[in-house]
């Protein structure tokens, strides 16, 4: 890709710094863009989206990757946040990768996610953004993801995602044989199984998701037949259909 067309691309992600599959997704983008990476100091996973607002933050330099990488003792909302707002503040951002997550951020997982949250915040300051999320440790399917976060940038896909929308897409645990291509879904709303276990007085969650009890079309069947899925999610959360009903109930009630 010629210098002039290179987009500008910050990668972040839950998994922290030193998270093998960041470095992979880097050196396989550098070639076609100007990388940035802002990521946590540690792991963060399962904070969703929260951000550092009472302490301060530390970010210090990492100079052994060989190009722009800051290390962020907060959480991925604030590594976007404070590359955004700080960092690269003179340099426009054209998208913004966050992962690639040990495992699924389909459905519900999404809500916990802070995989999924950086690419939320990236949305709210108007950047596009992808989250990628693995199921298991697979290397074929990684090679499959780094295919399409290629794809996304060569073919710029990311110039068409909307305004106030951002792309959540997950990669199943599936074999060569297995695997069968990427496909746009909803977003499930199957719950965990999730139990408590007490262990030297702390008590410790588990659980897991039903997968065949997911919702047709939804990115956790997806992931459940061996599909890839590809999930636009949306800032703006509202019911519209409860905000008519709660309208008119008011609307009476005030008459």
């Amino acid at each position: 890709m010629q210098e002039k067309n290179r987009p500008h691309i910050l990668i972040t992600n839950d998994d922290g710094i030193t998270s093998e599959n960041l470095l992979v997704l880097v050196k396989a983008l550098a070639p076609l863009c100007h990388v940035f990476v802002v990521a946590p100091d540690s792991e963060k996973s399962g904070v969703s989206h929260a951000f550092t607002h009472r302490e301060g933050l530390s970010c210090n330099r990492v100079f052994d990757y060989g190009f722009p990488a800051y290390a962020i003792s907060g959480t991925p909302a604030d590594c976007i946040k404070f590359a955004v707002s700080e960092l690269f503040k003179d340099q426009p951002i054209d998208l913004v990768f966050s992962g690639i997550n040990v495992g699924e951020n389909a459905g519900v997982s999404s809500i916990y996610s802070g995989t999924v949250a950086a690419a939320r915040e990236a949305a709210l300051w108007k950047i596009p953004a992808v989250a990628l999320s693995l199921q298991a440790p697979n290397e074929f399917m990684l090679q499959e993801i780094i295919a399409f976060a290629k794809a996304v940038v060569e073919n710029k896909w990311y110039s068409k995602i909307p305004a106030q929308t951002f792309w959540n897409v997950n990669f199943p645990d599936a074999t060569v044989e297995k695997y069968q291509g990427i496909r746009a879904t909803t977003m499930g709303l199957g719950m965990f199984t999730d139990y408590y276990e007490c262990r030297d007085g702390l008590w410790y969650v588990d659980g897991c998701k039903i997968w065949e009890h997911a919702l047709p079309g939804s990115d956790d069947e997806a992931i459940s037949l061996s599909f890839a899925s590809l999930t636009p999610l949306s800032l703006n959360p509202t019911d519209h259909i409860e905000l008519n009903r709660v309208q008119a109930l008011f609307a009476s009630v005030a008459q």
